[in-house]
């Protein structure tokens, strides 16, 4: 049995992302993939550790949504933070995953105590 989510090495998709929308991204969550722009990986690095379990509360919230119900609620959410905040990177870190994401990744059980549907508290 293969094990998920799939972790990628120096991947061009964080590289893409980041010039498309100006923002510094080090891994992306899609699918049963993260995708990590550098090649070596050190789980015993804190800030690897901090990126992993980020990206791992976006494959969970991916998950739980399965997938496509999540890829479009993203972007409506993205394209309303556009909307309210005419600012790409403003949009991005008030998007309700996102913020979810960030306000737990540095909680070593965060994944573990997490409940379905959390970023639902993370909504406006």
């Amino acid at each position: 049995m293969m094990k998920l989510p799939i972790i990628v090495e120096n991947s061009k998709i964080p590289v893409f992302l980041s010039k498309l929308f100006n923002i510094n991204f080090v891994a992306v969550s899609f699918a049963i993939f993260i995708f990590f722009k550098d090649k070596k990986i050190n789980f015993k690095d804190k800030i690897t550790e901090i990126i992993w379990r980020h990206e791992m509360i976006h494959y969970r919230q991916q998950k739980e949504m399965y997938f496509i119900g999540h890829w479009i609620m993203y972007i409506f959410f993205y394209f309303q933070g556009l909307y309210k905040y005419k600012n790409k990177h403003k949009a991005y870190k008030e998007n309700p995953f996102e913020r979810e994401a960030y306000a737990n990744q540095k909680d070593p059980i965060y994944l573990v105590k997490r409940k379905k549907y959390s970023w639902k508290k993370y909504r406006d």
